[in-house]
Formats: structure tokens, sequence, C-alpha cells
């Protein structure tokens, strides 16, 4: 009896489908910062951007000086915007506007 029970749990916990993780909301801005890093760094990463971008002058999908990405990038963070992903890009760069004022050379606002 003890083994049929067991089967039948094991059976029960496999065959629900596991709870996916909420996903965290798109970054403010979301879509200005892709029409920026696609005229930024063009390429075939999401939304057509290359995010891992290390250029001599500018790091990341968004073109990042790295002056601006060391000073905005919140702690923990990767020490070359190219080696971020495109959601701590975009927050890193909306921290930047918020108190920098707008700073690229794209300017799709």
């Amino acid at each position: 009896m003890r083994r049929i029970i067991g089967a039948a749990l094991i059976a029960a916990i496999f065959a629900v489908p596991a709870l996916a993780a909420p996903r965290p909301p798109l970054p403010a801005n979301h879509d200005l910062w892709l029409k920026v890093g696609r005229c930024e760094q063009a390429g075939k990463g999401y939304g057509g951007v290359r995010w891992n971008h290390h250029g001599p002058r500018f790091e990341g999908g968004l073109g990042f000086a790295k002056s601006s990405w060391d000073a905005y990038k919140p702690r923990g963070y990767p020490d070359n915007a190219g080696d971020a992903t495109w959601r701590q890009q975009m927050i890193t760069a909306n921290r930047l506007w918020a108190r920098a004022g707008w700073g690229w050379g794209c300017d799709l606002r």
C-alpha cells in the first residue's frame, strides 16, 4: 500500500507543471532604450542591439562611456557595460538619465 501511495504521490508531483517565477517588469522607457540601442550598436541581440559591445570608447548596447557606467551602475553590476544584461544596461541608463539628463548621441526622445 505504501508503494502505491508513494508512486501516486511522485506521479502527481511530476504531473503538475512547475510554476514559473514571475518575470521582472521591463525597465522604464524600455522601447526608447531599444531605439537608442539600435542606433548606438545595431546587432543581432535582443531588440536588434549588440548588447555585448566592448569598444575602445563606449561599452554595451547603449554606448556608455566607461566613466558614466562606473558612476551610475548599481552595486554588483559588471565592470564593463558589455558584460551586463540588456535589463541592467537599461536600468543604469534610466539612473543616468534621471541624474544627468540626456547624453546620448542618438537623440530619439
